[in-house]
């Protein structure tokens, strides 16, 4: 598992109850929940399984129900339809609509043809009529759940875990309890979670290399002096031809040596030029990008730091590391700073390059091949001499040429002619030598930029992609993270239960409701409900004495309860239940008692990004149905509106609360049910 450098503190200055403060949020892109338009039935059933085991019943039992409704129909539909029916519910969630279609359901059990599914369905109606019976004689409904593979009897406890209570749910505790407690920590979570957090990396970038920076005026000036030497030296040639063989001689060490001395300076000055660049960028002395003062910059500096501190060299004092690699840190920072600037993303989406540059920095350190500039521009000593002395040879040959020019003839105006051809020649080739070099230099300053360019995409790409490999492979699925928040919340609920010194006939019913707490990092699927990294989790335990209120924070990537608060009060203490929605994807619920202060909890955070393909509604509508929200709403509505009488309604006869007091907004309307006269 690769650590993160730490975010910026966030400062809650929130009221208790209250949670805020969003440190990371992604979406992952997923073909989980996809049903293309003309899917079938049963890629329709498929879906709505994923649905089930994913923790939004709400979904599933859409889409389960329209592929009964298309003709898909046996044994296994109709027991997980049973099962979307109840997940996350008790039986007094149910509207007469919803009660009328189970009642529908167990009238077909007996239909369904003879296999290990009909005998699931038909355990779990007489599990159902057992519970409703008034004698709750449940010893042949427990021996006929007990009786069934361990993949249906599992599915049956953990989805009708709000309609099982009293002395059956004594029975079945036990096993439940140790089943959560084995499996919390399965599949490595603690070295998985992160990764369903971590936001998909972007791409690879690196700096491309500058264009050649030679213009055609270039080439014409080159071009043009370069005619102008050869004329006027042409010109100095003839007025020495006379003299004999000595003064040609000079000319031609003059060509000759000039264009070693060429050739060879060209060399020395480009791969002079070359080193003070490449120390320049290990001084960290590069020019800065544009806007380098932003919270990004400071970020990637922050990252940087971090990961350099973190990368040392073995048998290097981390110091000293820290000092030598304090100018290459600088530019590489300002090279991931002038690539991702203008992209407006978070550092932890460019943290990935940003290890691969410092444990490349760290690889050529250890091989010693950090500096390596040094030996691959030195010019080497051959090549200074070469230089020297066709230097020398030039200045000597040029001299003897020149004293012959003007001594070759005592006529005025050819002397004048021979030094103005002199100066021409000097002058021209002075400028052509210049030109000449920018020319050359740019281009092979080009070709080696580019292949340097290629070189870093490659090992980049390369980094990208093992790194978003790792990420996929390590990432838990949606099955996987509903898996282990269930056994969190049902470790709390035993231990709730082992504080009060309460056992299951004690506790008419109970409420988990789940919301996001502070600090925390988020992020879902396409179509998926938002899950966090820190849950805040409060569970009411409902009994004859009133509420028992355990609110709970949740680190759940490390796997820690961080804080507990416990509220007991009695039915008559809560004074208003109400639900407030901020836009269409934003709710929270307010729970005010007559004798103390209003509780406000976020259960959907509001959204501030842009949702590809999907409306906010049914985001907030996913991730409420996830939180359990219209089961606790439910229960908190009735308590409010009636007080202790609430638990004495017949859940056979379609008794539901009276009209609650407070507010429930058309956002919670879907997945909590309408309240009905009393």
């Amino acid at each position: 598992m690769e650590s993160e450098p730490a975010n910026e503190s966030v400062a809650n200055t929130a009221g208790p109850g209250t949670t805020v403060g969003i440190q990371a949020s992604c979406v992952h892109n997923s073909t989980v929940y996809q049903v293309l338009q003309d899917a079938s039935p049963e890629e329709k059933y498929k879906v709505g399984l994923r649905f089930l085991a994913d923790g939004v019943p709400l979904r599933a039992r859409d889409l389960i129900t329209e592929a009964i409704a298309s003709g898909f129909d046996n044994g296994e539909v109709r027991f997980h339809q049973m099962l979307a029916l109840l997940s996350k519910r008790s039986l007094r969630d149910l509207n007469p609509a919803e009660r009328h279609q189970l009642e529908h359901v167990a009238e077909l059990a007996h239909d369904q043809a003879d296999d290990g599914w009909k005998d699931a369905l038909l355990a779990m109606c007489e599990l159902l009529n057992r519970l409703q019976d008034s004698d709750r004689n449940c010893g042949s409904a427990l021996e006929r759940l007990h009786a069934l593979p361990s993949p249906q009897r599992n599915e049956i406890v953990r989805h009708l875990d709000l309609v099982i209570t009293g002395g059956m749910k004594d029975t079945l505790w036990a096993e439940t309890r140790q089943r959560a407690e084995a499996a919390r920590f399965a599949n490595d979570r603690q070295n998985r979670v992160w990764a369903y957090f971590h936001p998909a990396p972007i791409g690879p970038k690196a700096r491309p290399p500058v264009d050649v920076r030679t213009v055609p005026g270039d080439w014409a000036v080159a071009t043009g002096c370069s005619v102008l030497v050869v004329l006027a030296f042409g010109y100095l040639c003839r007025v020495v031809w006379p003299g004999g063989p000595v003064p040609l001689l000079a000319c031609a060490f003059v060509v000759i040596s000039g264009y070693v001395a060429a050739q060879a300076g060209f060399e020395w000055c480009y791969r002079s030029e070359r080193m003070a660049l490449k120390e320049r960028d290990h001084a960290g002395r590069r020019r800065r990008p544009r806007a380098l003062n932003t919270k990004f910059a400071s970020r990637v500096d922050q990252s940087f730091t971090y990961y350099f501190g973190k990368y040392v060299p073995e048998g290097v004092n981390r110091e000293q590391w820290l000092t030598d690699t304090a100018g290459i840190r600088v530019t590489l920072r300002d090279e991931v700073v002038e690539l991702y600037q203008d992209s407006k993303i978070s550092v932890d989406r460019v943290n990935w390059l940003i290890r691969h540059l410092v444990g490349d920095v760290r690889k050529r350190w250890e091989r010693g091949t950090l500096l390596e500039h040094r030996e691959s521009y030195r010019t080497g000593r051959a090549t200074k001499v070469r230089f020297t002395v066709a230097v020398l040879v030039l200045a000597l040959a040029s001299l003897g040429v020149a004293a012959t020019a003007v001594l070759a003839t005592e006529v005025i105006l050819d002397r004048i002619f021979s030094v103005a051809a002199m100066i021409v020649t000097v002058v021209a080739a002075r400028a052509a030598i210049r030109r000449w070099f920018r020319i050359v230099s740019e281009g092979r300053r080009f070709i080696e930029d580019q292949r340097e360019y290629d070189r870093q995409m490659a090992a980049r790409r390369d980094a990208y992609a093992k790194w978003k490999k790792k990420l996929e492979d390590t990432r838990p699925s949606e099955r996987e993270m509903e898996a282990w928040l269930h056994c969190d919340k049902t470790m709390l609920l035993e231990a709730a239960l082992r504080h009060y010194g309460l056992v299951w006939r004690e506790v008419i019913t109970h409420a988990f409701l789940q919301a996001p707490a502070k600090n925390y990092k988020r992020a879902r699927v396409e179509k998926g409900p938002w899950r966090y990294s820190k849950y805040d989790i409060r569970l009411f335990l409902i009994t004859q004495d009133g509420v028992r209120e355990v609110s709970s924070e949740l680190d759940f990537a490390r796997v820690e309860q961080t804080s507990q608060e416990r509220s007991n009060y009695r039915f008559d203490a809560v004074s208003s239940v109400q639900v407030v929605e901020e836009g269409a994807a934003s709710c929270t619920l307010e729970l005010t008692l007559f004798n103390g202060p209003s509780r406000s909890i976020r259960v959907v955070e509001p959204e501030t990004g842009r949702l590809e393909g999907e409306s906010p509604a049914a985001l907030s509508e996913t991730s409420l149905d996830s939180a359990g929200f219209a089961h606790t709403l439910h229960i908190l509505e009735g308590i409010a509106a009636e007080g202790k009488s609430w638990i004495d309604h017949d859940i056979r006869g379609g008794a539901e609360p009276a009209k609650s007091v407070g507010v429930s907004t058309t956002l919670a309307s879907r997945i909590a049910p309408e309240p009905r006269p009393h």
